[in-house]
């Protein structure tokens, strides 16, 4: 009678195990689709051409391309790395590649996800392999001068939390931003790794106009409608940050991730 009891009392355990192991597999979410192009043909570039390169997209379903691109550019987008931060064969500047590719049709429309779509080809086509290391560069830390003049948010603007911002070929605003956020956009600018020293907590309003660092941006700037008596008055963007800011830009040696290039072949595989 016991043995029977104790019988039917492990059946019960099993079933009800059973059920739930089925429960368990079914309340476990789906893994997200990888983001990758539908078709990506890649050839080498033209080498009688100059060395430019740019890069168009259109919307979901639509059409990628990247014309003499090199590929520490590939590297960097897929990556999601700046140039400072990317450790990689010096090959990669002058190897250039061409690229005709359809975006999936369920694409959204952001930077995140062509970078992850850039990434998922360098490895199948290039092999890429890589790690992380942090390591101590050459930077900028941001402190305070001798006052600091950009705005701290308005009441509203921190009830509605962090605003938007935009930049241009020479110029950055921005609204409720905390300090180590723009640090991190100065970055991005300068090419260097810039981490925040104000020790100023807070959302801050940031307008900030520059002279042009290079020719390039001198014809952006131009593009945008600003004539060359404007560029002539600009300040350089330490300048500007200590002038319009507050602010300043002091050399520093600064902890940055470093992302180290363990392999990537020299040409894709076929088409």
């Amino acid at each position: 009678m016991r043995q029977a009891a104790l019988a039917s009392f492990a059946a019960v355990i099993v079933v009800l195990g059973a059920l739930s192991a089925g429960i368990s597999t079914a309340q476990q979410p789906q893994q997200a689709k990888p983001l990758q192009f539908e078709v990506a043909a890649i050839k080498p570039s033209d080498p009688k051409l100059p060395a430019y390169s740019r890069s168009s997209g259109g919307g979901p379903g639509g059409q990628y391309r990247m014309e003499n691109t090199p590929l520490k550019q590939w590297v960097e987008m897929g990556l999601s790395v700046s140039d400072y931060a990317l450790k990689a064969p010096s090959w990669l500047d002058t190897s250039r590649f061409d690229l005709v590719a359809r975006l999936p049709t369920y694409k959204p429309d952001d930077h995140n996800a062509t970078a992850e779509m850039m990434k998922a080809l360098l490895i199948e086509r290039f092999g890429l392999k890589w790690h992380e290391e942090l390591q101590t560069v050459s930077g900028f830390e941001l402190v305070p001068d001798k006052k600091v003049l950009a705005q701290p948010a308005t009441p509203l603007e921190r009830l509605r939390g962090r605003g938007g911002w935009g930049s241009g070929p020479a110029s950055f605003s921005s609204t409720n931003m905390s300090m180590s956020e723009f640090a991190e956009a100065l970055g991005k600018i300068l090419g260097r790794p810039v981490v925040d020293a104000t020790h100023l907590s807070g959302g801050y309003d940031f307008k900030l106009v520059w002279s042009p660092m290079d020719d390039a941006a001198v014809a952006q700037a131009k593009g945008f409608g600003m004539k060359d008596a404007d560029i002539d008055n600009l300040s350089s963007i330490f300048t500007a940050v200590r002038e319009q800011l507050g602010l300043r830009l002091q050399s520093a040696k600064v902890p940055s991730k470093v992302i180290v290039v363990d392999q990537i072949n020299r040409q894709p595989t076929a088409n």
